[in-house]
């Protein structure tokens, strides 16, 4: 059938390419015998047809999109392609030998190695028929293995180059959510989760959603990502500056906020949105959870829309600060879906990742009506769906290989240090004094005392950290960080109950 198939189109082709030969070869001879013949009684060519003029131009473009600027990608780094190029050409032309293109968060284009882990995982699920070969576990790992067969069968007829459904594949949201609820401790709904090309594409459909025209305003912040005086300026909607406090370190004040909302009310326009990036770009900071109280405070007295800017969530530097998510602090102050309008964005582009050419993003979307979610999923469905590597990767993000190290600094009174080599961890456990009093009275050391106890109950075998020498006075146990992926969360659920009921069991 398919030879039948290809071979009609071929006979197609054959067919259209020759009448196109004899119709060229019809206008050539007509045209070589209408410039044989006499001219003398027609008019002049001019006076046949009127000079044409360029069917679009610059000033009959679409107004939104020339008031549109990129910064990111604008007249400079024009200027640096055109120097590049001379470069290449013509070595030694200027006093340095490259371009360093700094002006933008593309981290493998600078040589940042790919994870392995989610290249693999794609690799595996854009080519499932290797998943049954022998030499697959040689080249692949385990965890990679188990994981693709995980994601493939969440995807119908297992097939990566088909169209998903318009939010995404629905066991990857399932994952998603898992993240978001895991990340935040608050329930998460796969039905709010809307896969997207990057963040992008998400950040346009809620502009395009919220502007009805140029009385409409989204406050934003100054410095901005240009992304949204961009997707403003395209949907026709007005863009309301409120200024960050550089002397604080870029610091985000609910009373300019405020002052800017009131500004804008006396011209005549409707604030819908209130746009945070979270941690900033391009100013670098990051939100101390009572600034972001005040700031969801603030959009659910005034009826604003939280649009969260998340997508730095993971690379924060500095030991003092941490990333809390908006929906986390909304749902901590007890604001559930009918107290404020949410919508938090996600990139695979940014985090430690840096994955910004597979194009994986979503926007959780909370506090919204069904009516409203329709049109949502009506604007998600004109694009049919987001790519499936972007969607695969999305998953991979907010749920990667699980590590124990997490798992044992979230236990009361255990502390552990980051591995940086080899395959162990050695957490340090405070244990409470009737514990260490009755691990005396069964003449046995404290920490084997815990590690007995752990494994009658539970089958997990660690190692006291007594067998390795301590300071004294401190108890360690040592664990491998081998265990495949699928069961470490066995393995920190059974770990976790087992130490909860153990401190209250010996708590003093």
């Amino acid at each position: 059938m398919r030879r039948f198939v290809i071979g009609r189109g071929r006979n197609f082709l054959n067919r259209s390419h020759q009448q196109n030969l004899l119709s060229s070869s019809s206008s050539h001879c007509q045209s070589r015998f209408l410039s044989s013949t006499s001219v003398i009684d027609s008019p002049s060519s001019s006076s046949m047809a009127p000079t044409s003029s360029p069917a679009i131009t610059v000033d009959s473009l679409n107004p939104k999109v020339l008031k549109c600027e990129y910064a990111v990608r604008g007249e400079i780094v024009s200027i640096a392609q055109r120097l590049q190029q001379e470069l290449q050409t013509n070595p030694g032309s200027h006093s340095f030998d490259e371009i360093l293109y700094c002006n933008i968060g593309n981290p493998q284009s600078l040589g940042q190695q790919p994870i392995t882990f989610f290249r693999e995982v794609l690799a595996l699920c854009d080519h499932p028929s290797i998943l049954d070969r022998s030499e697959t576990q040689g080249l692949f790992s385990a965890d990679s293995i188990e994981r693709a067969w995980q994601i493939l069968d969440q995807i119908p007829g297992r097939a990566t180059g088909a169209y998903s459904h318009s939010q995404g594949i629905k066991g990857l949201r399932d994952t998603i959510a898992a993240g978001i609820e895991a990340r935040d401790g608050f329930p998460a709904d796969p039905n709010d989760i809307f896969l997207t090309d990057g963040a992008s594409p998400a950040v346009h459909m809620m502009m395009q959603l919220l502007i009805r025209s140029e009385n409409d305003g989204i406050l934003c912040p100054i410095p901005q990502y240009p992304l949204y005086s961009a997707s403003i300026a395209l949907h026709g909607g007005t863009l309301v500056p409120y200024y960050l406090d550089e002397a604080t370190g870029w610091g985000l004040e609910t009373s300019e906020v405020k002052k800017q909302l009131e500004a804008a009310k006396a011209k005549g326009i409707t604030v819908r949105a209130l746009v945070v990036i979270n941690p900033g770009n391009p100013t670098g900071q990051v939100l101390a959870e009572e600034n972001q109280r005040a700031i969801v405070e603030f959009c659910k007295k005034e009826g604003l829309v939280l649009l969260a800017d998340e997508v730095y969530q993971e690379n924060v530097y500095v030991p003092e600060k941490k990333f809390h998510s908006f929906k986390k602090v909304s749902r901590s102050m007890g604001y559930g879906e009918k107290d404020i309008s949410l919508v938090s964005f996600q990139s695979v582009s940014k985090g430690y990742y840096g994955e910004c050419g597979k194009r994986g993003g979503y926007m959780e979307v909370t506090g919204f009506s069904a009516e409203v979610r329709e049109q949502i999923y009506k604007v998600a469905s004109v694009n049919l769906c987001s790519n499936i590597s972007g969607q695969i990767l999305a998953s991979l993000v907010m749920s990667p290989p699980k590590t124990l190290e997490d798992a044992f600094n979230s236990l009361e009174g255990i502390t552990c240090n980051k591995a940086e080599g080899a395959m162990y961890l050695f957490p340090r456990i405070q244990l409470p004094e009737k514990a260490i009093k009755a691990a005396e009275a069964e003449k046995t050391v404290p920490d084997a005392f815990y590690c007995r106890r752990l494994l009658n109950a539970t089958g997990i075998v660690l190692v006291p950290g007594s067998g390795f020498g301590q300071v004294p006075g401190t108890w360690h146990f040592r664990c491998t960080i081998l265990p495949q992926e699928d069961k470490i969360p066995a393995i920190v659920t059974r770990l976790t109950d087992f130490h909860k009921n153990f401190m209250d069991k010996f708590r003093n």
